[in-house]
């Protein structure tokens, strides 16, 4: 007997279906396909039925009575032949007697409950597994009223035997089932009416439930209308029928080549519902033929008889006794050939779903262009939506051609399906990784909203029980899609559950969504997403070629160059490095919806938010409707800027509408004073006891954890002994550092302010990033940030949150305002002098025109962590700007190259056993972080193999070896993914260290500095240059588009990336293609045009000022390229912008490499290629080139500059020079001969 969950409406979802052959069809495909249509039809209980069915059967789901559960009516005696045990030999059945003759007489009212009553039930079955009590059974349960009824016999008087009915009984009652136990005796001597009472009075609990019940099966089947019949028992029957096919598919009682012919019995006349059954499967096979073979399926033939009597079933058909209203019994036992298709006992869904992801090995549907048609009939059958968005489809095929993908579209671009389509149309168990748990309730949430239900998340917010079973449950492949966070893959026991289902299952996707937090997050505060590939991929079973059969499917709306090069890397596996051709994305990410405002806010953000706010109340009525709403966000959740502070502020003016969201608990703390008495004053123990007890009281959502660590910060217990004072025969004192928020307080507060938020309850959320990644909310009309972000993929991403109105005509041509409120970076001359005192700088050197912009040396290339944070602590922190804020974020528990270096060597000489596992415990969140960082430091070096961590005090690392040359293979795999050219061995030895493990540390942790620090550095510089120099709406819309499109400039400068020193590129920037009207095989014909030679100077800075906003997206990836920083020098040189740091530092460090790397004979073509872009150029920029020309080259190659640049005036010094030497060598020949 095999049990399903399946429906299409609220009816009873679980049924059974009996003597079903247990075979398997050697259609291997065929199999596949039977699996993903199961999956597919069990997505949800219920689930929305085909467009076919609709059209049938009207569009079900969205009537008014949809949610009305309807019980089928049954008034027929149910009789168990065999399954209610007894004596055989004695022909003694007490536990038979009891249910044929007692129950009917003794139970009255609730005689109709027998037929709910099962018998010879497996614990399990009814609680969920649990080794302790396997394979054993209780006599009676009924699910209804969580009851179980045992016949005891003598044997239950014995002492052991009593114990295991306790231990059962006892267990039964923690998970809320009653048990009433009557002995043989008490039957035989019929003195059982205080037991049967006893079952009646407990019946009566359940009254309102049970009457439901006893109305449904005082119904004749008669007197069913038509309504109820095609609402309620058509669907039902439909999806049931449809089950019992795919069954018979899959074990090969029917064909696809050959005739199907069925005799089925009902009780009921359900009209035509296994021929809907049939139709409708037919039509979801031929598309999925035809994506997967590009041929449609040839149909079988097939008949449908249906009979009246059981007797006319005949020998060459399958029969089928089919059944709504019956639940089974084992009347199956004797019908062999007979299936049964019964209702199951179990009818409430949150007590028993019977789904199971039906899976076979992933299938490579092979899609190509053509199959887009294919993909959007499921497209609009299971996700009811009409058509795929603009860039959906080369992701979602991508995936289905089982390739790892990486896949980019904008905020509101439709990312989740992309990931949600192929995960269903793979017969496989898929996981998503998910950065944020508000990310997962969202997702989750929209999917129960269009019925796809079976699917769940991980968190910590869970109780431990309920997490131990969703992980139970996602182990027995209960789920077709579960959300969990990166930091589970650490976790020993949830990566066993992935090997215990690759070995029972399969896994087709590992899912990471918002996979920029891979690269973003991992080098920064979440470590486990940069062990996270690795391990998922040393979990994936491999196929013929090695490679891991789960296939990483990465999603994102940032489409940042360093982003996506960490991520390429991350996702390459051991054998393969990720192709560009499987990082699909659109050309175009510009959000026509969302306009973008940078106001200077004079240092007054919240004046300035407050006149925003009241701009908003006055134009459109914000705040005093639930029409719109808006986000602010804050860089972080505590002071003046943070959310909770700012929230509570905004509180005051605008009451009810105002609420906050945050990643973390905000520490604003209150006191409390407990009242001790006498007796415990002096005695430890109890003084301790008491202060728990009552601050229990006083919150008692606080955990005991949270208590302890407040009693530790109110000192020793001499210290708290000591504070407290006397009143009238009490000891009052005074517990401070008491968390407002505990831990589960801020839970639920997240929990409530999500859901509020999205059903406009609040009009205004003030949070932090942590909120609404991902989060699909279709009145957002403005997004604030409060100060600006890290990056320009950071506020693109975080503005698009506003603008997602697609399915509301009447916004379709509305705009998302989204603002930005900036403090540019000035000093005061006390904090000028305070960074210069502290280095001797000389500000002429630092290229900016202000002196008070510090931000020169923070953004300057090689500058220390150790300098930027001498600097940013130079600065006060009420008077933090913009910049200042954000690089005290990012700087927070980084350490400088000699520091961590240090710490790296010390955890390895204390810990380290070759090819052993040690055990290492940590103390508090940090200790986990400061540890976790070094192990992750030491397994790029390779002396790590893995590691594990249980987050609550302890990490089992697991070591390799020290071996030099398996150190240098170790970075050299790792540095040489980012950086293809390097000697990396060369430059390990020419690092400073006095062996080999220390300079290959420092070499590590000095490039993953430049790798990391550059990169942050280099982003929020961009973002700081564009806000200081925001003109309007639309030139700024337009810098930021520019930074996320795909386009030829944007290859070429891959190219300048990836290939620095090929230097024959380095021009091809310089150069654009326009259209013309002229034809040529059928194409317009394209003319190059050389930006330099523009006559307009207004588009020629156009163009310019485009190629600088596309460089500077480039240049956060790679620093010290020599292509990258030679023509981002010439860029910003046209632009009349050469002291920006991104202007002559970058084209003189060109210079200086162009010395050193390359041949004379190259340094010579590029000089001359120089020499003639720089004929293009105003007279005072080409004075520059000469300038930095001569610093570098020789002097005949100055000259020659000067000489084709028309600037004779700046060789007036070399002459000078040269006539003055000219000078001494007369007068050391004149001496000469005067001597002689």
């Amino acid at each position: 007997m095999k049990k399903y969950t399946a429906n299409y409406i609220h009816t009873n979802s679980n049924f059974v279906i009996q003597n079903l052959k247990d075979r398997r069809t050697e259609d291997t495909e065929l199999y596949a396909f039977c699996c993903v249509l199961k999956n597919i039809l069990q997505r949800g209980v219920p689930t929305r039925m085909s467009k076919f069915l609709q059209e049938k059967l009207g569009k079900i789901h969205e009537k008014e009575n949809f949610t009305n559960y309807f019980l089928y009516p049954n008034s027929e005696k149910v009789v168990w032949h065999s399954t209610i045990k007894g004596d055989e030999q004695r022909n003694n059945f007490p536990a038979r007697r009891f249910y044929e003759e007692i129950i009917p007489k003794e139970f009255g009212e609730y005689a109709f409950v027998q037929s709910l009553i099962v018998p010879e039930i497996e614990i399990n079955e009814i609680c969920g597994h649990n080794e302790g009590f396997k394979n054993q059974q209780v006599d009676f349960y009924l699910p209804q009223a969580k009851l179980v009824i045992e016949i005891d016999g003598r044997h239950h008087e014995e002492e052991r035997q009593k114990k295991l009915d306790t231990e059962r009984d006892n267990y039964l009652k923690g998970k809320g089932i009653r048990t009433i136990r009557i002995t043989t005796d008490e039957l035989d001597k019929k003195t059982y009416t205080d037991k049967i009472n006893e079952i009646l009075n407990h019946l009566g609990v359940y009254k309102k439930l049970l009457n439901k019940y006893k109305s449904a099966y005082s119904i004749d089947n008669n007197d069913i209308t038509k309504e109820i019949l095609n609402e309620k028992y058509l669907p039902t029957a439909i999806i049931r029928f449809q089950i019992l096919i795919l069954e018979l598919l899959m074990n090969g009682q029917l064909k696809l080549d050959t005739d199907w012919n069925f005799n089925i019995f009902t009780e009921v006349n359900l009209n035509n519902f296994a021929e809907l059954a049939i139709e409708d499967i037919f039509i979801w096979f031929e598309h999925l033929y035809l994506l997967k073979n590009k041929q449609s399926f040839k149909k079988p033939k097939f008949s449908i008889n249906f009979t009246e009597k059981e007797s006319e079933f005949k020998t060459d058909c399958i029969n089928i006794n089919f059944s709504l209203s019956k639940r089974y019994t084992d009347e199956n036992l004797l019908y062999p050939e007979t299936i049964f298709v019964r209702t199951d006992y179990f009818d409430r869904i949150c007590d028993k779903n019977y789904f199971q992801v039906s899976t076979s090995q992933p299938i490579n549907y092979e899609v190509t262009k053509d199959d887009e048609k294919t993909i959007e009939f499921f497209l609009q059958n299971i996700f009811d939506k009409p058509n795929l968005r603009e860039g959906q489809f080369p992701i979602i095929a991508n995936a289905l051609n089982r390739k790892d993908t990486i896949g980019l579209l904008p905020t509101g671009g439709g990312k989740s399906l992309c990931y949600q389509l192929p995960c269903l149309l793979q017969p496989s168990i898929n996981f998503v990784v998910c950065p944020i748990k508000s990310l997962m309730y969202d997702q989750k949430e929209n999917l129960d909203n269009i019925l796809i239900t079976n699917t769940n998340w991980v968190t910590s917010d869970l109780e431990p029980e309920k997490k131990s079973n969703i992980e139970q449950n996602f182990e027995q492949g209960k789920y077709l899609l579960t959300w969990i966070s990166p930091e589970r893959f650490q976790i020993q026991s949830f990566r066993d559950k992935i090997l215990s289902i690759n070995a029972k299952f399969s896994i087709a996707y590992a899912v990471i969504d918002e996979v920029h937090c891979l690269s973003e997050w991992g080098h920064s505060f979440r470590l486990s997403y940069l062990n996270l590939a690795k391990t998922i991929d040393a979990l994936s079973p491999k196929d013929e070629n090695g490679e891991g059969v789960i296939k990483f499917l990465g999603l994102t709306a940032t489409a940042s160059v360093n982003v996506l090069k960490d991520i390429k890397i991350e996702f390459s596996r051991q054998k393969t490095r990720l192709q560009d051709e499987n990082i699909k994305s659109l050309t175009d990410y510009s959000r026509k919806e969302l306009e973008f405002q940078v106001i200077k806010d004079k240092k007054d953000k919240a004046e300035e938010l407050k006149t925003l706010l009241e701009q908003f109340k006055n134009e459109d009525g914000f705040l005093e409707n639930d029409e719109r709403a808006g986000l602010i966000f804050t860089p972080n959740v505590n002071g003046y800027k943070g959310c909770y502070t700012l929230s509570n502020h905004l509180s005051t003016i605008y009451p009810n509408k105002v609420s906050w969201y945050a990643g973390s608990i905000p520490n604003d703390k209150t006191y409390h004073t407990v009242k001790i008495p006498e007796q415990y004053a002096h005695n430890h123990l109890a003084l301790i006891n008491e202060i728990k007890r009552q601050l229990k009281e006083f919150d008692n959502t606080l955990s005991e954890e949270e208590i302890d660590t407040i009693i530790r910060n109110n000192g020793d217990i001499n210290q708290i002994q000591s504070r407290a004072s006397k009143n009238n025969g009490v000891y009052l004192l005074s517990i401070k550092q008491i968390p407002k928020f505990s831990e589960k307080k801020f839970k639920d507060h997240k929990d409530e302010v999500q859901k509020a938020f999205k059903q406009n309850k609040y009009s205004l959320l003030v949070a932090t990033k942590s909120f609404g990644m991902g989060i699909d909310k279709d009145n957002i009309f403005y997004t604030i940030h409060y100060g600006i972000s890290s990056s320009v993929e950071s506020l693109y991403q975080e503005a698009g949150r506003a603008g997602r109105w697609a399915k509301i005509p009447e916004n379709e041509h509305k705009k998302g305002r989204c603002f930005v409120l900036f403090s540019p970076e000035t000093l005061s001359p006390s904090q000028t002098n305070k960074v210069i005192d502290e280095q001797d700088i000389d500000l002429n050197d630092l290229h900016q025109t202000d002196a008070n912009d510090y931000l020169s040396e923070v953004f300057a290339q090689n500058t220390t962590i150790k300098r930027i944070k001498e600097i940013t602590e130079a600065v006060e922190k009420n008077d933090q700007k913009d910049v200042s804020s954000q690089l005290f974020l990012f700087l927070r528990g980084l350490k400088d190259v000699d520091d961590d270096l240090k710490a790296v060597l010390d955890f390895k000489n204390r810990y380290f056993k070759k090819n052993k596992t040690k055990t290492i415990t940590f103390f508090g969140t940090k200790g986990r972080e400061n540890q976790e960082k070094i192990i992750y430091r030491l397994s790029l070096l390779g002396i790590v193999k893995d590691w594990t961590n249980n987050f609550v005090n302890q990490f089992e690392v697991t070591f390799s070896s020290d071996e030099d040359s398996h150190i240098l293979k170790s970075i050299e795999n790792y540095v040489g993914k980012y950086e293809l050219t390097k000697n990396i061995a060369n430059e390990i030895e020419k690092t400073e260290g006095s062996s080999f493990l220390e300079k290959s540390t420092r070499y590590l942790l000095q490039w993953i500095f430049d790798h990391i620090v550059y990169n942050r550095k280099q982003s929020l510089k961009t973002l700081y240059d564009w806000c200081l120099e925001f003109k309007d709406s639309a030139s700024f819309k337009k810098q930021l588009d520019s930074y996320f499109v795909f386009s030829d400039l944007t290859f070429i400068l891959q190219a300048l990336g990836e290939k620095p020193l090929d230097y024959k590129n380095w021009f091809d920037v310089f150069y654009f293609e326009e259209e013309t009207n002229e034809s040529i095989n059928g194409q317009l014909k394209k003319n190059k045009i050389f930006i330099p030679t523009l006559k307009d100077k207004m588009l020629r800075n156009d163009k310019y000022r485009n190629l600088r906003d596309v460089i500077s997206r480039f240049l956060e990836s790679y620093k010290n390229n020599v292509g990258l920083d030679f023509v981002s020098g010439l860029v910003r040189l046209a632009l009349d912008d050469f002291k920006n740091l991104d202007g002559k530092p970058r084209f003189e460090n060109a210079l200086k490499m162009i010395t050193t790397e390359f041949s004379k004979e190259n340094q010579q073509e590029i000089l001359d290629k120089l020499m003639s872009l720089g004929k293009h150029f105003e007279t005072h920029q080409k004075e520059r080139i000469c300038i930095s020309i001569k610093k570098y080259f020789s002097e005949q190659v100055f000259v020659s500059f000067a000489d084709e640049f028309h600037l004779p005036y700046l060789l007036v010094d070399l002459y000078q020079q040269r006539i003055e030497k000219l000078k001494q060598i007369n007068n050391q020949l004149y001496e000469q001969l005067r001597e002689i």
